[in-house]
C-alpha cells in the first residue's frame, strides 16, 4: 500500500499492485483509521464523508470491478473478508459501501456477449460504463430495493416504470437507501407497468442522484448504523434515459436474485461477521486489563472466565467458518442449491450470533463497559440490526426449511422474494 501522512493522518493513494494481499492490507489500515472516527458519526447520526473519501483515494470503489477494467477483480470470498476487516473498523461505513458493490459485484459476474449484435453492444457499453465511473470516477452505486410495508421482497414492489420512446418514467417510494443523499447513482428495483401481480416483471433503472422528479427524505434517526444514511427516496415521473436500464435487459431482475441470491441475500455477511470480530477482541483486549476485585490478576486468568471465553469462541468462529465456506462456495458452484442454502445459513449465524456474542461481552465485562467512550455498546446496536437486512432472519430459517424438503427455490414463488 502506497500511503503518506499529513498531520498524523494517513491520506490513502491507490497502488499500482492491485494484488489481494495488498487490498487486504489496505483495509487494515483504513480500519484502523475508521475506528477513531467511529463514534462520532455515531453520535451525530452523520455520513461519513471522511471515511469514503479515504475509501475512493485507495481506489477500493473499484473493489469488485474487474481487472481488465481497471479494478481489483475480487471474488466473492475475499470480497467478504475485506468487508469484515472494514466493519472491524465501522460498520456503518462497511455496510453502506456493499450496497455500491452490491451493484458493480453482481454485474462483474456476468460475463460480456461473445456476439456484436445490437443488444449485445448495448449490454457491453453499459458494463463499461458502470466499471468506469466506479473505478475511475470514483463514483457510488445506492441500492434502492426495500419499500415502506414491504421490505425487500421483490415480487410485491409498487414501484413502477412506464416506457417512453426514449428511457422510461419511474415513480414510487423507496423506504431504506444507505447512502441516500451522498451516492451518485441510485439503482432502482421497479416492476413494468400491468405487469403480473404473482410474478412481476423486475427491473433496474440507474438514477442519476440529482435527477428531476426524485427527493431524498431526511428522516434517519434509528437504533444502529446510524452513520448509514438510510433514507426514504421518492420518484415522482422521474425520467430515466434508456441506456440507465441494468444490463439492457427489462424483467429478469426477481428470476436473477431467486436463482443467485448472495448478493442482496450474502453481501450484508461479512458487515455482521465484522462486528463480531471486533467485539470479540474488544473482550479479550478487556479482560487482559481488567482485574479481579481487590487482587492484580487479570480477568483473564479466572477459569470460569476462560470457559465462558471458549463458548463465545466457538460461536464467532462457527459464524466465521460459515460465512467464508458460503462465500467459497458462491466462487466455485454459483447458483448452486447447496451455495444458496449456505448462504442464508451464514447470514443466519452472523445475525443471530452478534447480538448473542455482544449482550455476553457486556455481562462478563461489567457496567463500564456500557459508556459510550467505549464502542462494545455501539457494537451491541449495531448488531441486532443485522436480522433486519436482507435476508431476515425468519426469511433465512422459511428458505433453509424448504431446501431440506427439497423445493425447487430457484422458482421465485418458493422463495421470500
Amino acid at each position: 500500500m502506497e500511503e503518506v501522512v499529513k498531520d498524523d493522518i494517513p491520506v490513502f493513494q491507490e497502488p499500482a499492485d492491485k494484488s489481494r494481499d495488498n487490498l487486504m492490507q489496505l483495509c487494515r489500515d483504513l480500519a484502523d483509521v475508521f475506528k477513531t472516527r467511529a463514534a462520532k458519526y455515531d453520535a451525530e447520526g452523520s455520513f461519513p464523508v471522511e471515511n469514503f473519501n479515504d475509501l475512493k483515494s485507495a481506489g477500493l470503489l473499484g473493489m469488485m470491478v474487474p481487472k481488465e477494467y481497471g479494478g481489483w477483480g475480487l471474488n466473492f470470498l475475499s470480497y467478504s473478508k475485506a468487508l469484515e476487516i472494514l466493519a472491524t473498523g465501522d460498520a456503518s461505513t462497511s455496510l453502506a459501501f456493499n450496497m455500491h458493490n452490491i451493484t458493480v459485484g453482481s454485474l462483474a459476474e456476468i460475463p460480456a456477449p461473445p456476439s456484436d449484435d445490437r443488444r449485445s453492444a448495448k449490454i457491453n457499453a453499459f458494463r463499461e460504463w458502470v466499471f468506469k465511473e466506479a473505478a475511475e470516477g470514483k463514483k457510488l452505486f445506492a441500492s434502492a430495493a426495500s419499500e415502506p410495508g414491504i421490505g425487500a421482497h421483490f415480487s410485491k414492489l409498487k414501484s413502477n416504470y412506464t416506457k417512453t420512446d426514449d428511457g422510461f418514467i419511474l415513480n414510487g417510494t423507496k423506504s431504506f437507501v444507505s447512502m441516500a443523499g451522498y451516492a451518485d447513482y441510485y439503482v432502482v428495483a421497479a416492476k413494468a407497468a400491468h405487469s403480473k401481480s404473482d410474478q412481476p416483471a423486475v427491473s433496474f433503472l440507474i438514477v442519476d442522484r440529482d435527477a428531476p422528479g426524485s427527493r431524498m427524505q431526511n428522516m434517519w434517526n434509528v437504533l444502529g448504523m446510524r452513520a448509514t444514511s438510510t433514507n426514504p427516496i421518492h420518484f415522482e415521473d422521474c425520467f430515466v434515459p434508456k441506456d440507465r436500464l441494468y444490463m439492457a435487459s427489462e424483467g429478469m431482475a426477481l428470476y436473477k436474485i431467486a436463482r443467485e441470491p448472495h448478493w442482496l441475500a450474502g453481501g450484508y455477511s461479512g458487515v455482521y461477521l465484522g462486528i463480531m470480530t471486533a467485539t470479540f477482541d474488544f473482550l479479550v483486549d478487556f479482560l487482559k486489563k481488567k482485574k479481579l476485585p481487590g487482587t492484580e490478576t487479570p480477568l483473564s486468568d479466572d477459569p470460569v472466565v476462560q470457559h465462558q471465553m471458549g463458548k463465545l469462541y466457538t460461536l464467532i468462529t462457527s459464524a466465521r467458518l460459515a460465512v467464508y465456506h458460503a462465500a467459497n462456495l458462491v466462487d466455485t458452484q454459483r447458483g448452486s442449491d447447496e451455495a444458496n442454502a449456505a448462504i442464508h445459513h451464514a447470514k443466519y449465524l452472523v445475525s443471530e450470533g452478534g447480538p448473542q456474542l455482544a449482550a455476553e461481552a457486556i455481562r462478563m465485562c461489567g457496567a463500564s463497559s456500557i459508556s459510550k467512550h467505549l464502542p462494545l455498546e455501539r457494537f451491541y446496536r449495531d448488531s441486532r440490526c443485522g436480522a433486519l437486512q436482507p435476508a431476515y432472519s425468519d426469511d433465512c430459517l422459511s428458505y433453509l426449511g424448504k431446501a431440506s424438503f427439497g423445493a425447487n427455490l430457484k422458482n421465485p414463488i418458493e422463495t421470500y422474494w
